[in-house]
């Protein structure tokens, strides 16, 4: 498949500045300065021109046709040119057969009298009637009507103009008429008079007499309103006055191809076949059904393969995309075009290595804005979009999509902006702006082109212009106005440093705020190394700014570490200075754009509305580029260990926005075996005896402090330590004493006796005991002193016997495999019988102690204690009168009985109440 260059061969004048932009005018064709050959070999003959120009010599032959003929299109549209084309052919009979065919073969017309005027010669003298006539050379025929100007009458029109077959062209009266405003002629003005001579004139035209003469006259009703009034109301007259209407005809239809066709009549030389054409058709028609495909686009394919073979060389989305401006003021609608058209042709053929090299198609996009040129013709376009043109589309390299065209090295992002930019130079009320974004894809659809390469420019270009705007429909358009992104990059400016410091300690304590907190337990992001804190039972992570250009500890951390007791309570997370400045930035687009939401929030922004939508989706992109910059600063671990701070490559690992910091260093850690889930078991028990429990005895506090000061201690999950100790303890693996805990190997225990009582005999104080052995296999028992191995044997250890008050007993193992412990003492227990009875008139209370031997009784009868305040028992003895409560204790060998209390019923005595 051939290029553009190849296939396609501009005409010299199109490549040749002198002649590039020759507009002519009436002017050039009355004085003789249109060269006829060139003027058809460049421009193409349109429906409209093929109307004017068979009306035209209908009326020449006398075949009926009308004599008035109105070119009705916006300013550019053709006009001029379609009179030129009639006013050649008058002129040179020699080029009719090629514009007319055979239809006026056998004409016995030659040259035709033409006269015009054109409304930009405001100074004529007498007049456009003065004009006409002295075209005429018969100035002294409307003399009358030159001093003062007055507007000659329909009779007075026919007698200038009958005769042979004579074109009157009139163009751009309105500037002419709007001028004439201004001066006065008695009462009235020489607009006025104008107008009344124009009716007549028109109105004589419709007379047999005139038959011979044809007049054509341009209207410019959507540039010159005032001076468009003032037609309008002389072709009603005229209508009012004739049974016919001025014939209107547009130069160049607006709804068909005939641009394309004027474009490459006056544009190309030479153009290829039909089969070359094809091929082209189908190799974009090929590159649309591919990006349809992946979901890029909703073009077409079979649309543009047609579309291709009408418009050839160029896009059709030229025609379409054009036509949104053709009715902004100033602008001249075909002129306007070719004028355009003819300067992208001219850069894409220029240079050492031209463009069209490279290119099949001419695009919407295919030109330089750098050049001064052409950024004059667009700007004179739509002038409220310069500042968007130079700060998003191109200024030398400095504008957005240039600069990010430079980056990936392609011109994707360019070519899409001036796309978007043709698609927004419309400057009238209610015009459609933009293109969607499936539509933007579709048009930079090519050959060879990556598709996703635009797709992915495109998404950046949206993120990153300042003028570029988007209407509920989705379409993309500039604007003069900045948009979000602008807003954006307005507060980013506004920001220090330290405000981006700040914006980052809570992006960062985001994401690396302890959930599981098993690893570590709190975090700190760039503190001052004396605001750091470490404590006994919690491990501290500290992001702190790089120290080098490079990656290294800085001195005073490194300082600080050597000096800190709770050496193993701290890492540190770091990497290279290089990229901090990145990490600000981003830091800075995190903090605006959530400014912006914010305040679009606050001010009830619908959640549906484009700009609020393009904000979200920035927001994620941003932290997405906070967290690549932080991945690209952060990239070293500071953890402690037996020779220092070892050093391990840390990489942040992240799907889209979701970031756990936690887990990754946890991860790490874990790989480096610095932190370990295995916190049960023997295993971890060996661990913590090796390392902390060093001692035979340590306090529980001591082991827990060295698990905080000791660097090659393992970090595990908090509690891990408590844990162990209670299991240990309940195992019996270690012994708590005395505030100590103890561990293996543990001595032989020493022997010793338990004494377990089996029953009692309450009326004599009888004990039986079980005696059992501890350690042992005899067992001796003494009397009133400490068991010895003089003492007596134990014969029955399961059926003791004794009444004694105590007995000491004393467990020997005769292997000699336990050492002797001490004697364990046991001890009987005193209980009080007692018996109240009458003698007489008294109440006799008697005591009895069990065991009875060596027992004292102490008692009273006013309810004090006895222990202290009572009486010895001799015997039975009578109660006092009004006692109600004899008490009593007894006691042997510094053994007491329980207080008894004994009620006293004086009721049963007789006599007393």
């Amino acid at each position: 498949m051939r290029s553009l260059f190849e296939l396609c061969r501009p005409r010299e004048s199109v490549l040749d500045e002198t002649k590039r932009d020759d507009v002519l005018d009436l002017t050039n064709l009355i004085d003789n300065r249109v060269d006829p050959y060139r003027f058809f070999e460049e421009n193409f003959l349109t429906e409209g021109m093929k109307v004017l120009l068979e009306t035209a010599f209908k009326r020449f032959h006398r075949q009926g046709a009308t004599g008035l003929i109105k070119l009705t299109q916006s300013m550019g549209g053709g006009k001029t040119h379609n009179m030129i084309a009639l006013g050649l052919l008058a002129k040179y009979p020699e080029f009719r057969p090629k514009a007319l065919g055979d239809r006026f073969k056998d004409s016995h017309l030659g040259k035709i009298k033409v006269v015009a005027f054109t409304g930009r010669e405001s100074d004529a003298p007498y007049g456009i009637w003065g004009a006409i006539a002295e075209q005429l050379g018969k100035k002294e025929v409307f003399k009358d009507y030159y001093t003062p100007l007055q507007a000659p009458g329909q009779t007075a029109w026919i007698n200038l103009l009958k005769g042979e077959p004579l074109l009157i062209l009139l163009d751009e009266l309105p500037p002419y008429l709007e001028n004439a405003k201004s001066k006065t002629i008695g009462n009235s003005n020489l607009a006025m008079v104008t107008t009344t001579a124009l009716a007549n004139l028109f109105t004589a035209l419709g007379k047999e007499e005139l038959s011979n003469v044809c007049l054509v006259i341009s209207d410019l009703k959507a540039t010159y309103e005032s001076g468009s009034e003032l037609l309008q109301s002389s072709f009603k007259e005229l209508e009012n006055e004739v049974n016919r209407s001025a014939l209107n005809i547009e130069p160049v239809s607006s709804t068909s191809d005939e641009v394309y066709h004027i474009l490459r009549k006056r544009l190309f030389k030479e153009l290829p076949d039909e089969n070359e054409i094809n091929q082209i058709a189908n190799a974009y028609k090929q590159a649309v059904l591919e990006a349809k495909q992946m979901g890029y686009t909703n073009l077409s394919p079979e649309q543009v393969f047609v579309g291709i073979k009408d418009s050839y060389p160029f896009h059709p989305s030229i025609r379409d995309l054009y036509a949104r401006f053709k009715e902004n003021p100033g602008f001249q609608q075909t002129r306007g075009l070719i004028r355009l058209m003819r300067i992208i042709i001219s850069q894409l053929y220029s240079g050492e290595q031209p463009r069209a090299r490279e290119k099949y198609l001419v695009n919407v996009y295919d030109f330089d804005l750098n050049d001064p040129e052409m950024l004059t013709a667009v700007t004179q376009i739509k002038p409220s979009l310069t500042n968007a043109i130079a700060h998003d589309v191109a200024s030398n390299g400095k504008a957005i999509a240039e600069i990010i065209d430079a980056s990936m090295k392609e011109t994707h992002m360019q070519e899409l902006a001036k796309l978007v930019l043709v698609s927004s130079l419309a400057d009238i009320p209610n015009a459609l702006l933009g293109l969607s974004l499936t539509e933007t894809i579709g048009y930079l659809c090519e050959p060879g082109k990556d598709i996703t390469r635009v797709k992915k420019a495109l998404d950046e270009f949206v993120m990153r212009a300042w003028y570029l705007h988007t209407d509920s429909d989705g379409r993309i358009f500039f604007k003069n106005t900045r948009n979000l992104i602008a807003e954006l990059n307005s507060l980013v400016a506004s920001y220090d440093n330290e405000s981006a410091k700040k914006e980052l300690r809570s992006f960062l304590e985001e994401k690396f705020k302890p959930i599981l907190g098993d690893c570590y337990q709190e975090i700190m992001v760039f503190p001052a190394v004396d605001e750091i804190r470490l404590c006994q039972d919690k491990i501290l992570l500290v992001l702190f700014e790089p120290y080098t250009v490079g990656s290294g500890l800085h001195p005073d951390l490194q300082k600080f570490y050597e000096n800190e007791r709770y050496k193993n309570r701290i890492m540190l997370l770091s990497g290279t200075k290089s990229t901090m400045e990145k990490l600000y930035h981003a830091a800075k687009e995190h903090r605006a754009i959530n400014q912006i939401i914010a305040r679009m929030e606050a001010d009830k922004t619908p959640a549906n509305d484009p700009q609020y939508q393009k904000a979200l989706g920035k927001r994620d992109r941003i932290k997405l580029e906070l967290l690549q910059a932080a991945r690209e600063t952060f990239m070293q671990l500071y953890y402690p260990a037996k020779t220092g701070l070892l050093k391990a490559d840390f990489f942040m690992e992240f799907t889209g926005n979701d970031y756990n910091g936690e887990k990754q260093i946890r991860d790490v850690l874990l790989n480096r075996e610095k932190f370990t889930l295995d916190v049960t078991g023997d295993n971890f028990r060996k661990k913590c005896e090796d390392r902390l429990f060093t001692q035979k005895e340590m306090r529980w506090n001591d082991i827990k402090e060295r698990a905080a000061t000791n660097p090659a201690w393992q970090w595990h999950i908090p509690g891990a330590l408590d844990a162990l100790r209670d299991d240990m303890l309940k195992k019996g693996i270690w012994r708590e004493h005395g505030g100590y805990i103890e561990k293996p190997p543990f001595p032989k225990p020493r022997t010793g006796v338990l004494v377990q009582e089996l029953r009692r005999d309450d009326m004599t104080g009888e004990v039986t005991l079980k005696i059992v052995p501890q350690y042992g296999d005899r067992v001796y028992y003494e009397t009133g002193a400490p068991a010895t191995t003089a003492s007596n044997l134990v014969e029955n250890f399961n059926e003791f016997k004794t009444k004694e008050l105590k007995l000491s007993f004393l467990c020997v193992d005769s292997t000699g495999e336990h050492e002797t412990g001490d004697p364990v003492e046991w001890q009987n227990r005193i209980t009080i019988k007692y018996r109240v009875f009458d003698r007489g008139a008294d109440k006799v209370v008697e005591l009895m102690p069990v065991p009875a031997a060596s027992t004292l009784i102490k008692y009273t009868t006013d309810g004090s204690n006895p222990k202290e305040y009572g009486g010895i028992y001799n015997g039975e003895f009578i109660v006092p009168r009004n006692t109600t409560i004899v008490l009593a204790v007894a006691e042997a060998q510094g053994i007491y009985s329980d207080t008894i209390q004994v009620k006293i019923d004086w009721k049963n005595i007789e006599g007393i109440a």
